[in-house]
């Protein structure tokens, strides 16, 4: 009985910050993100201010703690980081929430956007299992629209509504665009706003591509924009293409795969049918079409790209974890724009910080797999050592035993099994609420027992036609072109052009492989799968205003010498550096294009009406304009591509 009514006194040793400073911390992860990133992210004018109840760093991780206890209010959360300084004996300050409310607008969404970027990252080491295949680190891109926030009249002005096929949501929905690491689920970069597409956003994150990468893409990235900058990036490519794009066949590889080029860039087309058998005795198929820039069949198999590409899906488990595990489905707190701005990024960072506390529990277990991580104890380790105020500036030698890297290794998930996805989401408004009836899937998620894949090699029956000597002319007309040799698919497979923007582009970006040869409309009709009536339309506009020279019946060829401007081209530069000449008079526009003799009346006319309502000219009278008060400042030169191709048209798009 003397032993079961035995007391016991239990004391806890922990370091933290001094003074005003001690509740600002994160607990273990702390460690992923110490007190000197985040002054440094503070170190800006106008940021850190004097030193008040909250200072701006302690105001910075409670935003952050904010992310991990979503259903508690600002008090509670703030007891939370005090509490074990008040255990200990500290005196710490109440704060009401009005009070922290304010510490978060003293802040900002740029402190807690800056310390993203600088936590994201690929985390995978080149001996971690499953980041990389064949020397290869998987990427994908992948949007999340489903971020719900307060019905507020200054968020639905910045977000809209989202249509459903019942109405409208019940709530704004904020959009984000990421690029994520399958391996690790770590995030690369994300875009955080309203809804504006996802090949716009995902152009914002190709800077983060590097050349020993490779990118996962679905559908919705088919866009000839997407698959230039990927490729302009040095990355590789593995995207699965709409029905509707129908590429040209150059050369059939062993494989049954082909070559071809999408948008002046050399790739290689996939066509297959898999098949997957379930635990269950079912069947089910589905056809797919991929298109990837490895072009070398025997580097990399067509069936290892396919069974490659399911790993796009890692990026749905990442925003799964941010959506309901972290989050738990529940609405953001933030009532205005700027708000929501930092409470996602916030969201963002504290994800990354977990998913590298993660991969250090995973890479102390020899041979383990991240995916056998598991998220949830993770997270609720790191709850904890916020409540306990544990691991906040853990000892030298220590990273192997912190409370998050043993509530990991002590859970470890089985390996993963293949499954089949059901594809149902139980919601009212659900994208997939409602099944087609030819859609082969089980109704529930289905382990899969085998995988079969058969690639279909292309039909031979249309292939790229070879260009054939035009009848001789008469006197006075262009000279008949001599018999060029036969156009094998080396020829026709152009190398890496630059990025452009219009269907003139894209004929020089072709044309510039072969600058000598004469080409047929057919010939570059096929290639950029265009219509051929069309295009000989367009060809023979651009002929008579000798960008390109007419060597016989619907056959053209660049012109030597420097490349031709377009007289469709303009930019602003160009009209600034004419008005800067004499920067205090008005300018009409017949005058400017006298000037320029670039471009014609018309067109300039409708860019200065443009550039006025952007601020970049003032408009003084009709089709008169002079320059602002302010200097305007004036873009970077125009670098000239090597394949002969001119100055693009500019575009006026929405700022």
């Amino acid at each position: 009985m003397t032993d079961q009514c035995g007391t016991t006194t239990l004391t806890q040793t922990f370091t933290t910050a001094r003074g005003v400073f001690a509740p600002g911390h994160l607990g273990a992860l702390t460690r992923y993100l110490p007190f000197e990133l985040v002054d440094d992210a503070l170190d800006r004018p106008g940021r850190r201010g004097r030193t008040r109840t909250v200072p701006a760093r302690v105001a910075v991780y409670f935003v952050l703690a904010l992310t991990l206890f979503p259903d508690a209010s600002y008090g509670r959360v703030w007891d939370t980081l005090a509490g074990a300084l008040r255990q200990a004996g500290r005196l710490v300050a109440s704060v009401t929430a009005a009070g922290l409310a304010c510490a978060r607008r003293r802040v900002g969404p740029d402190p807690l956007r800056e310390l993203f970027e600088v936590v994201a990252g690929p985390l995978g080491r080149p001996c971690t299992r499953g980041v990389s295949w064949r020397g290869l680190r998987t990427v994908a891109f992948d949007g999340c629209r489903s971020t719900r926030v307060p019905e507020t009249s200054d968020n639905v002005a910045w977000l809209g509504r989202y249509k459903v096929a019942a109405g409208v949501a019940a709530y704004p929905l904020l959009a984000v665009m990421a690029l994520a690491e399958t391996g690790t689920r770590s995030l690369l970069g994300a875009v955080v706003g309203p809804y504006r597409g996802e090949v716009e956003a995902a152009l914002q994150l190709v800077g983060h591509l590097r050349q020993d990468m490779l990118v996962l893409a679905d559908r919705g990235f088919d866009a000839n924009a997407f698959i230039r900058a990927v490729h302009a990036s040095k990355a590789a490519l593995l995207l699965r293409i709409c029905s509707s794009r129908r590429p040209a066949v150059l050369q059939v590889l062993a494989d049954g795969s082909f070559l071809s080029v999408i948008a002046g860039v050399p790739v290689r087309v996939i066509a297959a049918t898999v098949t997957v058998t379930c635990a269950d005795g079912s069947t089910h198929r589905g056809e797919y079409r991929l298109v990837t820039t490895l072009t070398d069949a025997r580097r990399h198999p067509a069936e290892d790209l396919l069974a490659l590409y399911h790993e796009r899906w890692e990026i749905e488990v990442t925003f799964l974890a941010i959506r309901h595990t972290m989050l738990k489905g529940r609405v953001l707190r933030s009532g205005d724009p700027q708000g929501l701005r930092q409470e996602m990024w916030a969201l963002l960072t504290v994800h990354q910080l977990l998913r590298m506390a993660m991969l250090d529990a995973t890479d102390a277990v020899p041979g383990c797999d991240p995916d056998r991580a598991c998220f949830t104890a993770a997270l609720v380790a790191a709850r904890d050592s916020v409540t306990r105020g544990a691991a906040i500036v853990p000892d030298a030698g220590s990273e192997l035993t912190g409370p998050i890297t043993e509530a990991v290794t002590g859970a470890l998930l089985p390996p993963r099994r293949p499954r089949i996805s059901a594809r149902t989401v139980k919601g009212v408004s659900a994208r997939y609420g409602h099944r087609r009836s030819d859609e082969d899937r089980p109704c529930v998620s289905t382990p899969v027992t085998s995988l079969d894949i058969i690639v279909h090699s292309p039909q031979q029956d249309t292939p790229v036609p070879a260009p054939t000597a035009a009848p001789p002319g008469r006197p006075g007309q262009n000279p008949a072109p001599q018999q060029d040799p036969p156009v094998t698919a080396q020829t026709l497979l152009p190398p890496a052009v630059p990025m452009h923007t219009s269907r003139l582009e894209d004929v020089l970006a072709a044309m510039g492989t072969a600058p000598e040869r004469e080409w047929r409309a057919i010939e570059l009709a096929t290639l950029l799968r265009l219509d051929r009536g069309d295009l000989t339309g367009g060809l023979i506009r651009w002929s008579r205003r000798q960008i390109l020279i007419k060597t016989g019946p619907a056959t053209f060829k660049i012109p030597d010498g420097p490349p031709r401007p377009s007289k469709l081209a303009v930019h602003p530069e160009d009209v600034l550096a004419v008005m800067a000449t004499d920067p205090h008079r008005p300018w009409h526009a017949r005058e400017i294009t006298a000037a320029l003799n670039t471009v014609k009346h018309s067109t300039l006319a409708q860019h200065l009406s443009a550039w006025a309502r952007k601020n970049l000219l003032v408009k003084t009278a009709p089709a008169t304009y002079r320059l602002p008060e302010q200097p305007v400042p004036t873009a970077p030169a125009r670098p000239l591509a090597a394949t002969n191709t001119p100055t693009a048209e500019l575009l006026d798009k929405p700022e």
